[in-house]
């Protein structure tokens, strides 16, 4: 599942919480050469390496009798009062949802994702942003993270992961093992690197993975990108996550929104996923050839700082 020490950011990236909050930076912090030498910032989804699929949060929501949302919604979509410790349905709807992903020998997708950072006045600010990924098992990848405030590019064929930085004509690249997997954490592990939506490539082969949930229940159906989608909510020590999955033969996620409970004002992410498994995907995707005035720069490892 997720793990709550990371919060990720609109265009994909994501940073370390400061014991719930962060400071304001200036113009010339956000902007530092400095920064960008750093290895390069996480990225997240929701889904964090193997601890959830990385994406997903817990359903929060405080009614009032003068609300409308406290008036009785249609029984086959109405949550239960009090939530179930962990509903054999909700997890065995999270395990054909690993079966669909695990089907799938290339893939690509959409995400439409919303951030929220929590100032050091306690205000939230939310930013927007896409990701793009294709992939290929065993050993392909590329992902476009790109928002108003940064675009970042990744591209890993088999033997390498280069990072490219497109406004700023930045990249770099450094050796990569031989599956998207082990890529995956080496990059975390060793260049602080975290993808966005990195556990899509390793749901379902965890075992542990749902015995880490406290409460997993049903919520109801949604129409999402125009398929009917249930709605699951789920909860873990730190982190709060809902889950909507495609009905059906293709149980693909449709949505998640992740919610950290380790910080006061409760900051979420919120996902919404286009796939299009039609689309090819050919080698030419996952190779980098850097434009012409772009300048090589070097990746620090973890251990170097």
């Amino acid at each position: 599942m997720l793990d709550a020490r990371w919060i990720a950011t609109a265009d994909g990236y994501c940073s370390r919480a400061f014991s719930g909050t962060i400071p304001i930076p200036s113009p010339a912090q956000r902007f530092s050469l400095d920064a960008l030498k750093r290895p390069i910032q996480k990225l997240e989804n929701v889904m964090r390496k193997s601890e959830m699929m990385g994406w997903c949060a817990g359903l929060a929501v405080a009614l009032t009798p003068s609300s409308p949302m406290a008036q009785t919604p249609p029984a086959q979509n109405a949550a239960p009062a009090s939530a179930p410790a962990r509903e054999p349905e909700a997890i065995a709807a999270l395990e054909r949802m690993g079966a669909s992903l695990r089907k799938l020998n290339s893939m690509a997708l959409t995400a439409d994702a919303t951030t929220e950072e929590v100032l050091s006045t306690g205000q939230k600010i939310q930013y927007s942003g896409t990701v793009e990924i294709k992939a290929r098992k065993p050993d392909r990848l590329r992902v476009s993270s790109k928002s108003d405030r940064k675009s970042r590019d990744f591209f890993y064929d088999g033997k390498t992961l280069t990072v490219f930085a497109p406004n700023l004509g930045y990249w770099g690249t450094v050796p990569a093992p031989a599956t998207i997997r082990e890529m995956v954490t080496q990059a975390h592990d060793k260049y602080d690197i975290e993808f966005p939506l990195a556990d899509l490539f390793d749901l379902g082969q965890d075992p542990t993975l749902t015995a880490r949930l406290t409460s997993a229940f049903k919520v109801g159906v949604e129409h999402i990108g125009g398929y009917p989608c249930q709605q699951y909510a789920m909860r873990q020590p730190g982190v709060d996550w809902q889950i909507w999955i495609r009905e059906g033969a293709e149980a693909l996620p449709c949505k998640m929104v992740i919610t950290s409970t380790e910080d006061p004002a409760m900051p979420q992410y919120v996902a919404l996923l286009k796939w299009n498994n039609a689309a090819s995907v050919a080698d030419s995707d996952f190779a980098f050839q850097p434009p012409e005035k772009a300048r090589k720069i070097v990746i620090g490892s973890v251990d170097a700082k």
